[in-house]
């Protein structure tokens, strides 16, 4: 790539891009301790660089992860460290002759898919100016091919509050651990409790969890009576309408466990066991009395069919268990059922057995079965023989 590179300061400052980013520090997006010093993919300055710059063909800067590649290549390659000083002094004080302090040094860089970030080592003034607010943002000073736009070079980066460059990180005073995001959320949580301000630091917390106890413990210091006024208080009256509930509830609780169960709510297992003992039996003996009932109701029909024929003498334990079971069902068949002039009475309908040579008596079941099918005695004869 074709860097240009020219020893006069205007020249020089044409092809050296001060880049700033825009938003204020403490962004969560990005890790704290680290700097922005480029966006990925193609970028521009709001004045219009690289553009407007003579002799530069490129319309945008270009960071690709090829060419973040090659700028992590030549960094690893330089022996001194990449100074950040305050609005690009390094690359004016030959002009102006006044001096240029390091804010800080450059200790690592980082190619993501955000873009090239840096790990800083900040001065002890620097990080003062941070935390007031007094600097903000972050600008680099680097080289770029004239034609593509590449970033080939970080030269050095400044602090600064004229941005050039909107929509990237801004500059933190301190690398935060994860003990550190545990205390943040443990002051936040304490703010909420103390009724703090969401500005009020480690020190304030720290004053009013220490006023908060001399006034839980009944201290009657000025400090204590002080307290009085504050809002904490509101927190110390939660606790102790919370300590009296508590101890309602454990005192219903205790009362509940001594005092016997009410029997207009409550039963024991064993009454209730024995109530559905008992339901079971009187269901069955009622079962028994229906079905009783339903074999009386029956039994008049039940012998009139023996003696019709409607009936075999056989068959009669079969209609009382169905007269039981199912009433409905018998009283049709035997409204159906045509006599039997043969099983009237007796197997033979009072006659003596027929000793006809040839002739074959028949028992009731058989006569009730031949009177069915419709066939005269020697018929059924000579139909059971074949069987």
């Amino acid at each position: 790539m074709d860097a240009i590179q020219d020893t006069s300061l205007l020249t020089r400052a044409a092809l050296l891009a001060a880049l700033t980013p825009a938003q204020p520090g403490g962004d969560a997006s990005v890790a704290a301790g680290r700097i922005q010093l480029f966006p990925a993919g193609a970028f521009a300055a709001r004045d219009g660089r690289p553009g407007n710059l003579k002799g530069v063909s490129a319309k945008e800067w270009r960071l690709t992860p090829e060419d973040a590649e090659a700028l992590l290549a030549r960094w690893r390659q330089r022996a001194t460290p990449v100074v950040i000083d305050y609005e690009h002094q390094t690359h004016l004080s030959r002009q102006n002759g006044q001096p240029a302090p390091a804010a800080g040094w450059i200790t690592a860089l980082e190619a993501t898919p955000e873009g090239l970030f840096a790990s800083v080592e900040w001065t002890d003034k620097a990080r003062a100016h941070i935390r007031a607010g007094e600097y903000r943002f972050i600008s680099p000073t680097f080289s770029f091919d004239r034609h593509s736009g590449a970033v080939l070079e970080l030269h050095s980066a400044a602090l600064t509050n004229n941005p050039a460059l909107d929509g990237m990180s801004a500059a933190q005073a301190k690398t935060h651990t994860q003990e550190d995001k545990h205390m943040d959320k443990l002051l936040a949580l304490l703010r909420t409790l103390l009724g703090l301000p969401d500005t009020a630091d480690e020190a304030q917390c720290a004053e009013a969890l220490s006023l908060l106890s001399a006034s839980v413990s009944g201290e009657t210091t000025q400090t204590a009576a002080a307290s009085r006024h504050l809002p904490q208080q509101n927190l110390i009256a939660l606790l102790q309408s919370k300590d009296a509930a508590l101890t309602t509830a454990q005192a219903e609780l205790a009362c509940a466990k001594a005092a016997p169960p009410d029997p207009g709510k409550y039963v024991a297992m064993t009454t209730f066991q024995a109530v559905q003992q008992e339901a079971a039996q009187l269901r069955a003996k009622l079962a028994d009395m229906e079905g009783a009932a339903a074999v009386a109701a029956l039994s008049g029909e039940i012998e009139a069919a023996l003696k019709d024929g409607r009936l075999a003498a056989s068959a009669k334990p079969w209609a009382d268990g169905l007269a039981k079971s199912n009433p409905d069902i018998l009283r049709e068949f035997l409204k159906s059922t045509p006599p039997v002039a043969a099983l009237k009475g007796t197997q033979t309908g009072g006659k003596e057995p027929d000793s006809t040579p040839g002739t074959a008596s028949l028992t009731a079941e058989e006569e009730y079965a031949r009177a069915q099918l419709g066939l005269t005695a020697e018929e059924y004869a000579k139909h059971k023989e074949a069987v």
